[in-house]
């Protein structure tokens, strides 16, 4: 069987897990990786001894691909994608497909008419804790579900040193969309409305024009009510990068998930660490756990003609969330959001 030659578009942060996934993985030879710096890529180069490039088409123009990742910022997934599934290329995008409805229903509309696959990196959906969740939400025994919780936060130093783009995204689309896809995934069915407040102070004295923290209240058609927090300034000082805890009161059960300390503590004289041995881990070299398995799953997806686990479609419907979020955010008002 011949190997999927795939190409990644976006170097940095998560893109590297993409580029390392796809190096150990026995079906795929890893063709090529674009970026619009060149440090990154003479990195790679020098590390997997791929083909490089800063122009998108032009590596689409020169290499003979099968599947294209896009790992580029938040806002910027578009472009990449169109030019991608123009040439007849399946695309695993990161999350969020998109950061506007418009630009969401272009990419799907795009990949009906080249006939390409279309996967999103909600990894959630990965996470063996969530998979355990929901499993357990799917009894009969436990009943219909009543009320639900979610929280995802990052530390301060995602959007002030990470990356130099936070002003382009919010915690709705770098947090939040990890939320509303894996709480649709819980409940089976889609949000009807949203109310959201939220607040911008401490980054805005930083001079990175976005929220703080965003709290949204969803409700479900199955009439199960969430509340959903996300905030990207939680204190350096904090034992992870990240925070999560997942509640959720059923007709006849109480599930609790928490996704901060996952049963490891690291200590020094300086603070606690609770990494999360989960998510990805080198063993060996080889990078693994929840993390990779989506983008391992796209290939054998593709090799297997099996349905995806997060599609395009599952990306919309998480933007329409998001978007409805930010509109509450700036109108005050309670969105319906539209089917379809």
């Amino acid at each position: 069987m011949n190997k999927v030659r795939v190409a990644v578009v976006g170097a940095g942060i998560y893109g590297a897990n993409h580029i390392q996934a796809y190096a150990w993985n026995r079906d795929v030879e890893l063709v090529a990786v674009c970026d619009f710096k060149p440090e990154r890529l003479a990195a790679v180069a020098e590390k997997f001894g791929v083909n490089t490039y800063t122009d998108v088409n032009q590596m689409l123009a020169q290499e003979n691909l099968d599947a294209v990742s896009i790992a580029t910022p938040d806002a910027y997934h578009l472009e990449p994608a169109l030019a991608a599934i123009m040439q007849g290329k399946h695309v695993l995008i990161e999350k969020p497909l998109a950061t506007t409805i418009e630009d969401a229903r272009k990419i799907i509309a795009a990949a009906e008419q080249h006939n390409v696959r279309v996967a999103v990196d909600y990894h959630k959906r990965w996470d063996p804790a969530a998979i355990n969740l929901r499993n357990e939400l799917r009894l009969s025994t436990t009943g219909r579900p009543i009320r639900g919780y979610m929280s995802m936060d990052d530390v301060i130093d995602v959007p002030t040193k990470w990356f130099d783009w936070a002003h382009h995204s919010s915690p709705v689309h770098f947090l939040g969309t990890h939320c509303y896809d894996q709480i649709r995934w819980y409940m089976g069915c889609e949000v009807e409305e949203v109310y959201a407040v939220g607040s911008k102070t401490v980054l805005k004295e930083r001079g990175i024009d976005t929220y703080d923290t965003v709290q949204a209240f969803l409700k479900f058609e199955n009439g199960c009510y969430w509340t959903v927090e996300n905030s990207w300034i939680f204190p350096s000082g904090f034992p992870k990068a990240n925070d999560g805890r997942t509640q959720i009161l059923t007709e006849h059960a109480l599930l609790k998930a928490d996704s901060q300390n996952r049963g490891v503590e690291f200590y020094n004289a300086h603070k606690c660490r609770t990494p999360n041995s989960y998510f990805i881990i080198d063993n060996n070299g080889r990078p693994f756990g929840f993390g990779i398995e989506p983008i391992n799953d796209f290939i054998d997806c593709l090799i297997h003609d099996k349905p995806f686990i997060a599609t395009a479609q599952d990306g919309l419907e998480a933007e329409k969330i998001a978007d409805a979020v930010h509109i509450s955010l700036e109108t005050h008002q309670a969105v319906k959001i539209a089917k379809g």
